[in-house]
């Protein structure tokens, strides 16, 4: 028998909840995947609070036989965002990592207030691709986003899918902070 201590701590090492930490949003990357049904949440933001870009990865997802941008961009504009807000990311990217850092490199000057929506179990892995990348003045924020799996810090551990998904995070979220150790090394020199 596992301690429920156990899961408590994977949960805080994969979830992070917003923190509300700025009050405009000036973009947000979204990383949808093959998930049509989170496209309703992103909707409702906008509805809610409004932001001035929404920047969609133009890669091939295989599940969808589709470009990302492409698939997603037109059920939002049903949705009622408008088609001048919604930004592709475009470039020849082969991970997530690349395609986080090239998004966060397309940004403006004046684009400080980023809110990184993704899965809920995606949005730490998020966070830490998107500041590796930033430039000292921009802050960013997570939105997590459930599909219709339910994977969530309360249940992920109740589906086999669930557990691939949440262990395969703290294995990717290990790979970036075993990256980092030279860019924590600088950094301490830097104070």
């Amino acid at each position: 028998m596992v301690n429920n201590q156990f899961f408590e701590s994977i949960n805080d090492f994969v979830f992070i909840s917003r923190k509300q930490v700025f009050h405009h949003i000036d973009v947000v990357l979204y990383h949808p995947g093959h998930f049509p049904e989170l496209n309703k949440k992103i909707s409702t933001l906008y509805e809610i609070e409004g932001f001035k870009k929404l920047m969609i990865p133009t890669i091939y997802n295989k599940f969808l036989k589709r470009n990302e941008y492409e698939y997603h961009s037109k059920i939002l504009i049903d949705l009622g965002i408008p088609k001048e807000v919604i930004i592709p990311i475009r470039g020849n990217y082969n991970s997530v990592e690349e395609i986080v850092s090239g998004a966060i490199k397309k940004l403006s000057r004046n684009e400080k207030n980023i809110l990184l929506a993704g899965k809920s179990f995606f949005c730490k892995r998020f966070l830490l691709l998107a500041t590796l990348s930033a430039r000292e003045d921009q802050i960013f924020d997570v939105y997590p986003l459930e599909d219709d799996r339910g994977i969530n810090q309360s249940t992920w551990y109740l589906s086999d899918k669930g557990i691939t998904r949440v262990l395969n995070e703290v294995k990717e979220i290990n790979k970036i902070i075993n990256k980092s150790e030279e860019l924590v090394r600088k950094y301490k020199e830097s104070l």
